[in-house]
């Protein structure tokens, strides 16, 4: 997310934030710029070369811009992952579902929509429930700004809810060469855990539900 502007109005942008996620979790990306066009001008927004971005708005308004294009951000990697064609390749968001749909069996759901404290609609990759209205959320982030910064954005809604009956961590993939900045900021959003460590820190807080 990115606000540039000079001294009385800004523009506040996605970098293609919602794209970079979807490729990230292996959908075939394309130019959606017509298709997802009434969706985002619906919002008073504008997207161009994949790029969400607000018209001039006075500085005032920062905050608020960015909060809009954010949550449309949101809205589009939701559609694109809805309509675009997922890739078959393996990776750890793929074991890591299968573990938890051997170990939780049909306690465990995929792609669960969370409400967060602002009323939107997050959709998070795997849900527990853990008994009683107990709920484990199991987020998987990939090693990609676009993909961190929307998956700290939803996780950040949800906790600020303050449910005590929702657990949230952030499973992150250790075999790749995260930067100490990049983990510091999932920590912002949950508490996250290595892949190498997830299913001892999932059995663990399971058993303790």
């Amino acid at each position: 997310m990115t606000v540039r502007g000079g001294v009385e109005t800004i523009v506040a942008s996605d970098e293609g934030g919602a794209f970079g996620e979807a490729l990230a979790a292996g959908i075939e990306v394309k130019n959606y710029d017509r298709a997802l066009g009434h969706l985002v001008r619906e919002q008073g927004l504008i997207i161009r070369d994949s790029v969400i971005y607000t018209p001039r708005m006075p500085i005032a308004a920062a905050p608020l811009a960015i909060l809009h294009v954010a949550n449309a951000s949101q809205e589009v990697a939701r559609w694109m992952f809805d309509h675009g064609k997922v890739k078959r390749t393996r990776d750890f968001r793929l074991l890591l579902a299968d573990f938890l749909s051997k170990r939780f069996d049909d306690r465990v759901t995929h792609g669960e929509f969370v409400v967060g404290n602002s009323n939107k609609r997050h959709k998070f990759a795997n849900v527990v429930s853990l008994g009683g209205e107990r709920k484990l959320i199991i987020d998987p982030v990939s090693n990609d700004a676009s993909s961190v910064n929307a998956r700290v954005v939803a996780n950040l809604d949800v906790k600020a809810i303050g449910n005590p009956n929702l657990i949230q961590r952030i499973v992150y993939d250790d075999g790749d060469n995260w930067s100490a900045a990049d983990l510091n900021l999932l920590q912002v959003g949950a508490v996250a855990v290595p892949f190498s460590r997830a299913g001892e820190v999932i059995e663990r807080i399971a058993n303790a539900a």
